[in-house]
């Protein structure tokens, strides 16, 4: 009967373990404060009504109407800040109107959880279908 065999990384070294030994191991990803603040300014209730509006005129809008939310557009990796787009929404969370803005233009948002990263705790804008993922880096 043949043995299964994992792969494990352990103290930065590739190991060959038998499968059975394995436990379930908890990962989390430690939160900084700046992300924490964003993830809580996601939750705010706003209302928007674009239509073929530019990107970067719709961030601009989220940032005047949520105080304090940082957004960045990831034109190095293709997002166009002059593309249009149309959404409306009335009452929702900001993660919704992120969501519905996003999902008929191939864009995602992941949120910045690195406080040496020149701006922890924003939200980059991205090509992709993320929505609200935490990353180290840009």
């Amino acid at each position: 009967m043949p043995r299964l065999i994992c792969f494990a990384v352990l103290a930065g070294t590739l190991t060959l373990v038998p499968a059975g030994s394995l436990m379930a191991q908890e990962t989390t990803t430690k939160i900084i404060p700046a992300t924490k603040k964003t993830q809580d300014l996601l939750k705010t209730k706003i209302s928007v009504d674009f239509e073929d509006t530019i990107l970067k005129e719709a961030v601009q809008e989220l940032k005047d109407q949520v105080k304090g939310l940082v957004i960045l557009i990831d034109t190095k990796g293709g997002v166009s800040q002059n593309g249009k787009l149309t959404f409306k929404a009335k009452d929702v969370p900001v993660s919704e109107v992120l969501e519905g803005m996003f999902t008929k233009n191939g864009l995602g948002y992941v949120i910045i959880n690195n406080a040496k990263d020149a701006y922890p705790g924003a939200i980059l804008i991205k090509q992709g279908k993320d929505r609200g993922k935490l990353v180290n880096s840009r």
